[in-house]
């Protein structure tokens, strides 16, 4: 896992209106993640990048590698999967209840966002593992959305 800061010159500035949260608790504006994910060959191997927009901080961008043998829709749901995780750590080091926060989460993958929402059938069990993980680990928010946006959207926030 690789974090990167905002990349220089394509930063969107901070919202001024946007606080951090005081200690224990969660922001009040929604948490907003971007997530892709791809493979060099299909399977092949696995990587992703996810941009983290916590209010009232700077975007941050963490890259992923996830080995060989690894399908790009089972790359977009591990990348989903590992921003999930991340912003529930950094609740649970701020002592933040998740219940109390929100995620916006925006992404490119028509299979995964179908598939959480339960829009489209998944029926091979090694996806199926992995939306039931995405869906347990939303449920620990007070609220999420889980919007599509093309692909060029993903390519000029995370570079790929």
């Amino acid at each position: 896992k690789v974090v990167i800061g905002a990349p220089s010159g394509t930063a969107e500035p901070p919202d001024p209106h946007a606080m951090p949260p005081l200690p224990g608790q969660a922001p009040e504006q929604p948490i907003g993640i971007i997530f892709d994910g791809g493979s060099k060959g299909n399977p092949g191997v696995g990587y992703g990048s996810y941009a983290l927009r916590w209010p009232g901080q700077p975007q941050q961008i963490v890259q992923l590698q996830f080995g060989d043998g690894v399908t790009n829709n089972e790359a977009e749901y591990d990348t989903l999967a590992a921003a999930l995780e991340a912003i529930l750590k950094r609740l649970a080091e701020n002592k933040a209840d998740p219940a109390t926060a929100r995620v916006e989460i925006r992404g490119d993958s028509q299979l995964v966002i179908n598939q959480v929402m339960g829009e489209w059938k998944c029926s091979e069990e090694r996806m199926r593992r992995r939306r039931d993980r995405v869906r347990s680990l939303l449920r620990e928010f007070g609220g999420w959305q889980l919007i599509y946006h093309p692909r060029a959207e993903s390519v000029r926030v995370l570079g790929h």
